[in-house]
C-alpha cells in the first residue's frame, strides 16, 4: 500500500498540473523555453528564492506560467545537492581561500558570533550565485535545442 501511495502523491503533485496544459496548445518552441526556465530558475543556489525567480523569469520572457513553476518544483532536490558545490566552484573561479564547506564548518562560523556566521553564510552564497550565473546560460542553451528537438519531433510524430 505504501508504493501506491507514494505514486499517487508523485502523479497528484507533479504529473496533473502537465495535464492541465491544452492539447496542442503550447508550440513546441515554447513549451521547451518554459521547461528549461523552470529548470534554470529551480537550481537557483538560495534556498526559498527559486519561486520567486521562476515567477521573474516567466513574466519576463513571457512564458507559460504552470510549466515553469511545476519544473521549478520538480527542480527542488537537485537544487539542494548542487549549493555546496556551486559554493566550491564559485570559491575556485574567484581564487579565494579554500574552501571547506561542512556542516562543521558552518558551525564554527556561528561560534564567533551571529553576525560573522551570517556573513560567512553569505559569502558562501554568493560564490553559489556566481557559479549559478555562469553555469545556467550555456546550460540552458542546451537544454532549450535538447527540448525543443524532442517536442518538435513529438508533434511531427
Amino acid at each position: 500500500m505504501g508504493i501506491l501511495k507514494f505514486f499517487g502523491t508523485v502523479r497528484d503533485k507533479y504529473l496533473v498540473p502537465f495535464r492541465l496544459i491544452p492539447e496542442g496548445g503550447i508550440p513546441p518552441d515554447k513549451m521547451a523555453f518554459s521547461i528549461t526556465l523552470g529548470v534554470v530558475a529551480g537550481v537557483f543556489p538560495v534556498l526559498g528564492a527559486t519561486t520567486a525567480i521562476s515567477l521573474l523569469l516567466t513574466m519576463l520572457f513571457r512564458q507559460n506560467m504552470l510549466v515553469v513553476q511545476s519544473v521549478q518544483w520538480v527542480m527542488a532536490m537537485l537544487q539542494v545537492i548542487l549549493i555546496v558545490p556551486f559554493m566550491q566552484l564559485g570559491a575556485i573561479i574567484l581564487k579565494a581561500r579554500s574552501v571547506d564547506i561542512s556542516l562543521h564548518q558552518i558551525s564554527l562560523s556561528f561560534q564567533h558570533g551571529f553576525f560573522t556566521g551570517i556573513k560567512t553564510i553569505g559569502v558562501l552564497h554568493l560564490y553559489a550565485i556566481f557559479t549559478w550565473t555562469l553555469v545556467s546560460i550555456p546550460v540552458a542553451v542546451i537544454l532549450y535545442y535538447t527540448f525543443r528537438a524532442v517536442f518538435r519531433k513529438k508533434k511531427v510524430s
